[in-house]
């Protein structure tokens, strides 16, 4: 990493931050310039939110808490030369997947019910 550094001249200077806080000469005129010292304080939590801005849910794609969705389980007949884990449709999108995911891995939606834990 470097800190950026402008001469009294004008020159930008780039300088390896462990020079920070001293003193040394512009290489292209010579004049005398102080590197800056490097930040030490952290970013607090309320900083670092308001870079990022607030949050906005996409209402599109996030099931209530409150309600959960309701998942229809679909009944597999099981096949002659085995027998296949049991399954369970997305209510979103539809597709099959295992009872046992929480989880829709193809539209991200959560489709669990109190009972199944």
């Amino acid at each position: 990493m470097s800190i950026r550094v402008v001469c009294p001249n004008g020159h930008v200077l780039n300088v390896k931050d462990h020079l920070a806080g001293k003193t040394g000469l512009c290489p292209t005129c010579k004049a005398r310039v102080k590197v800056p010292e490097l930040p030490t304080e952290e970013l607090s939590e309320d900083s670092i939110m308001s870079i990022l801005g607030p949050h906005v849910p996409d209402t599109a794609s996030v099931a209530s808490v409150e309600e959960p969705a309701e998942v229809v389980e679909v009944p597999m007949e099981a096949p002659a030369g085995g027998s296949r884990p049991p399954k369970k449709s997305c209510h979103k999108c539809n597709r099959q997947i295992s009872a046992e995911l929480h989880i829709c891995p193809f539209c991200h939606t959560y489709i669990a019910k109190l009972s199944d834990f």
